[in-house]
């Protein structure tokens, strides 16, 4: 950043410096050209006082003019005396000679020339049967800028110096406080406050990120004690009989109920953990959502609960539109279906009732079972949250919800729950229907 204000505030200073120089050498020009011209009239004014023909010398005119270089032409415009010896005898055609030669009066007539190099500005007039023309010699732009260069070079040096001197200020006076800011906010878990309103936005900036970092970690704790805490009740009663097996002592009789035991726990286990990967794959998802017949796909699941149905003797009402089409994938979809219908089931009552109606874009799942507590109704998104405490293998993972959630707030769609404790429990979302061209 050092290097940027360097670079940019010579630039801008240098461009000043140059543009300042061009422009004032020319203002400086242009006033030497008027002056230049005013004085030539002046001294031209003056041969009026003069008796003038053509036998009057060139030098004398110009001594009597104190300096000033006099050319005579003849009505021919032919020179016939000037205090430039070298062009005598020769004729003039510039634009000024021909004005007063085809003039009636004696006006005066001015034009620029240039010769080796050297700017001459002329003033002619007419005098009976001669032309006087006087002529004052005028710096050039580019000796004038030549003349000015030292100085210019001079300020250009000291341009350098002060913008390395405003360099070094604005790095330690102006990036000093952000430095500051940005080494106050590393591995400091209180807030990041300053004394510059300026740097405010960014002080709530380097805050923010702080809290979600520090709600990142104390998530990703939770999980990782959650996750050792559930898998430690299948694996504790995996190792426990795999110990008697292994040390003879448990009687044959019992060899078979370890056996089952063992996959009962080991199925629970696995279980667990496609539930763990499928929520952690849900932010990796790149499938690209496509139409998805809901109806159809809903109807489907349902039928794969028939045996689960039995063991509490359930009974499924379904009350579905027909060809409801919204973009996403039919295995998010099946998640969704299969976690809410599971819950529904596994928290009902005996005897009880499930009703999944499906009206447009809302689907609902409802059921008659144990209901969810007021206080307990803030917790069930949460990871391993299971409604009783218990965790025990017949309630569940606490990873359902969840993953419902994550998947609803993931496509956008809303999730909603209405629970009375004793009753049973309400799952709404409102997806987001599919638009018709």
């Amino acid at each position: 950043m050092s290097k940027r204000i360097l670079l940019t505030s010579l630039a801008i200073t240098l461009f000043i410096l140059l543009f300042f120089a061009f422009t004032s050498n020319e203002v400086y020009y242009a006033q030497l050209e008027g002056d230049l011209t005013s004085d030539l009239v002046k001294q031209i004014e003056m041969l009026d006082q003069l008796e003038l023909n053509d036998s009057t010398a060139a030098d004398d005119i110009a001594d009597s003019l104190k300096g000033a270089d006099v050319t005579i032409y003849d009505l021919n415009g032919t020179v016939t005396d000037s205090t430039f010896p070298d062009i005598i005898g020769s004729t003039d055609d510039s634009s000024d000679i021909k004005s007063a030669l085809s003039a009636t009066d004696n006006f005066l007539y001015t034009a620029p020339s240039s010769n080796d190099g050297r700017i001459y500005l002329h003033i002619c007039r007419r005098y009976d049967d001669i032309l006087v023309r006087l002529t004052g010699e005028l710096v050039s732009r580019s000796r004038m800028f030549l003349t000015v260069m030292p100085t210019l070079v001079v300020f250009i040096l000291i341009d350098v110096l002060l913008c390395l001197l405003f360099t070094w200020m604005s790095t330690y006076f102006v990036l000093k406080p952000v430095k500051e800011l940005a080494i106050n906010a590393i591995g400091n878990d209180k807030q990041v406050k300053t004394k510059y309103s300026e740097l405010k936005p960014i002080a709530d900036v380097i805050n923010w990120k702080n809290e979600y970092v520090r709600a990142a970690q104390q998530s990703k704790d939770e999980f990782i004690s959650n996750v050792t805490h559930e898998m430690n009740t299948p694996l504790t009663s995996i190792r426990g009989f795999a110990e008697l097996i292994a040390s003879g002592n448990m009687p044959n009789d019992k060899m078979i109920s370890a056996g089952k035991t063992i996959k009962t726990q080991s199925d629970r286990l696995s279980a667990m953990i496609k539930q763990i990967l499928n929520y952690s794959a849900i932010d990796d998802d790149t499938v690209t959502p496509y139409d998805v017949n809901i109806s159809k796909l809903i109807e489907e699941a349902l039928n794969n609960y028939t045996p689960m149905l039995k063991d509490k003797n359930l009974s499924i009402l379904k009350y579905i539109d027909d060809d409801v089409i919204i973009k996403s994938t039919q295995e998010r979809i099946t998640e969704i279906v299969d976690n809410l219908v599971s819950n529904a089931i596994k928290y009902n009552k005996q005897n009880g009732k499930i009703i999944v109606t499906l009206r447009g874009n809302v689907l609902t799942v409802e059921d008659t079972g144990i209901g969810i507590s007021n206080n307990e109704l803030t917790h069930i998104f949460s990871r391993f949250y299971t409604v009783d405490k218990s965790h025990g293998e017949s309630v569940g993972f606490g990873l359902g919800l969840p993953i419902v959630k994550k998947i609803c707030d993931r496509s956008g769609w809303t999730l909603n729950v209405d629970s009375v404790q004793g009753e049973g429990t309400t799952f709404k979302i409102v997806f987001e229907m599919k638009k018709k061209n």
